[in-house]
C-alpha cells in the first residue's frame, strides 16, 4: 500500500500535527511554510470549485518558503475511507517569495501562467484538476500539499501520481498540508 493511502485512512487532524509530512525520508524541521486558498470560508470548498459549479482550480497561496528549496509542488487528494484519490498534481512551481496561483488554471501538462510548471494525471484519467465530486451525500474531506523541493522535478507534464511520488523522493525539504470540506446533497 502506498503511503498516501495509509495517510489517507488516518482521522483528520489539525494543520500543526500534519505540517512537515513527506513522502519518504524523514520529515523537515517545522517552519513557516503555509499553503492557503483565499476562496474558501471557514474551511468549505465553494460550489465554483467543485462539480456543482464551474469545475475550475481554486487560487493558491504559498509564503514562508524556507531558504534553500529551488521549486515547489501541490498535491491535492480527496480522502475516502479506503484510501485517497488524486484530484490534482503540479510541480516546477517557482519557490521564490510569495507565490500566488490563480483560480481556473486551464487542465493541460504545462501551465502557461507560470513558466516551468506542469501538471499530472490525477485518478479520473486526464491531465489537470478534477473537481470535487463525491458522489454519496453528506461532507467529503479534500487536502492539499505543497511540498518545497531541493530542486525542479525531472518528469514531464501528464505523469500519474506513481512516477510524481518515485521523482519528489528526497527532494522535499519542506511541506505543509490544507484540508477542506465539500458537502453535497
Amino acid at each position: 500500500m502506498r503511503r498516501r493511502e495509509l495517510l489517507a485512512g488516518l482521522p483528520a487532524v489539525g494543520l500543526s500535527a500534519v505540517a512537515g509530512c513527506t513522502v519518504g525520508g524523514e520529515p523537515p524541521e517545522p517552519d513557516d511554510l503555509t499553503l492557503s486558498a483565499p476562496a474558501f470560508e471557514d474551511g468549505r470548498i465553494p460550489e465554483r470549485f467543485t462539480c456543482d459549479g464551474e469545475g475550475v482550480s481554486p487560487p493558491l497561496v504559498v509564503e514562508g518558503v524556507p531558504d534553500g528549496p529551488e521549486s515547489l509542488a501541490i498535491v491535492g487528494e480527496w480522502l475516502r475511507s479506503y484510501g485517497s484519490a488524486t484530484i490534482w498534481l503540479l510541480w516546477n512551481l517557482p519557490a521564490a517569495g510569495r507565490l500566488e496561483l490563480p483560480a481556473a488554471i486551464p487542465n493541460g501538462p504545462s501551465v502557461k501562467s507560470v513558466e516551468g510548471a506542469r501538471q499530472g494525471t490525477n485518478d479520473e484519467g486526464f491531465v489537470g484538476y478534477r473537481s470535487p465530486c463525491h458522489e454519496t451525500p453528506g461532507r467529503n474531506e479534500y487536502r492539499f500539499n505543497v511540498y518545497a523541493l531541493e530542486s525542479p522535478l525531472s518528469i514531464e507534464g501528464g505523469a500519474d501520481r506513481d512516477v510524481f511520488d518515485e521523482a519528489l523522493e528526497g527532494k522535499v525539504r519542506s511541506s505543509t498540508t490544507l484540508s477542506a470540506v465539500y458537502e453535497r446533497f
